[in-house]
């Protein structure tokens, strides 16, 4: 299976990329501001299409842009993926998918509407989508001003959910930490508070750490030994917003 994805960005940007000679990267004559990258995939790998499609090309589109903010800085803004189609051994044009779809996600809601509408049994929403839910934005942004610590953990967050998949394990990570610490500064546990089990958490962790399970998104490169995932990323997503959310909205009590 072939995969043609159109990245767009900069003129100067995708002038400079293209200097570099990479295999994958074609000009695009009629649009100076695109670039065409090829992958091949084969048919019927393990990892499925949808998930070459939405993690795979992201995750050679992050490395690109790595590389590129490595090589020339803050001068240099990245591209994006603004179209993606795939092309079988016959030549036949088997999904076009375009950026605004490959990545979007529902909210747990709308996606379990969406099942519904399609005639299939209604999915459990996660654990912890009616806390994510409760949240105070007026009280949140007043905690905000006043806490330091409050808007690293906002970031962190804000880093974790733009990875190509569900959650980028190392920003999580750090944004449970961020929570971890404040607490232990004031004498409390999360576990005494309810805010999570010690076995949610030990599979959070190990699952973050394990670079055999998780590759290059893992938080450690050290192995651990850890050969499957011990949670998944839509659920440390959720748990990671969950904790997070109970603690601002504690430190605003």
């Amino acid at each position: 299976m072939d995969w043609f994805i159109t990245l767009s960005g900069a003129l100067e940007d995708v002038a400079a990329l293209l200097s570099q000679q990479i295999e994958q990267l074609a000009e695009v004559p009629a649009d100076p501001d695109k670039l065409l990258l090829t992958l091949s995939y084969p048919e019927g790998g393990e990892s499925g299409e949808d998930y070459f499609a939405r993690v795979d090309i992201g995750t050679f589109v992050d490395r690109l842009n790595g590389m590129g903010s490595l090589r020339w800085g803050r001068s240099f803004e990245g591209v994006s993926i603004s179209g993606v189609k795939s092309v079988d051994a016959s030549g036949e044009c088997r999904r076009v998918i375009f950026a605004e779809s490959a990545t979007a996600h529902l909210h747990p809601r709308d996606f379990a509407d969406t099942v519904e509408r399609f005639g299939f049994e209604r999915p459990d929403l996660p654990d912890g989508v009616e806390i994510v839910e409760s949240l105070d934005f007026a009280v949140l942004m007043k905690c905000a001003e006043e806490k330091p610590e409050a808007v690293r953990a906002l970031h962190l967050i804000d880093l974790m959910l733009h990875a190509n998949d569900q959650i980028d394990w190392a920003a999580g990570y750090a944004a449970v930490e961020t929570v971890e610490h404040d607490l232990r500064s004031r004498a409390l546990d999360g576990r005494d508070l309810g805010w999570w089990t010690k076995s949610e958490m030990n599979d959070f962790k190990a699952t973050a750490n394990s670079v055999e399970v998780l590759g290059v998104f893992a938080r450690h490169g050290k192995p651990f030994g850890l050969t499957e995932l011990r949670m998944t990323p839509q659920k440390a997503n959720w748990f990671v917003r969950r904790i997070v959310v109970q603690w601002l909205t504690s430190l605003s009590a």
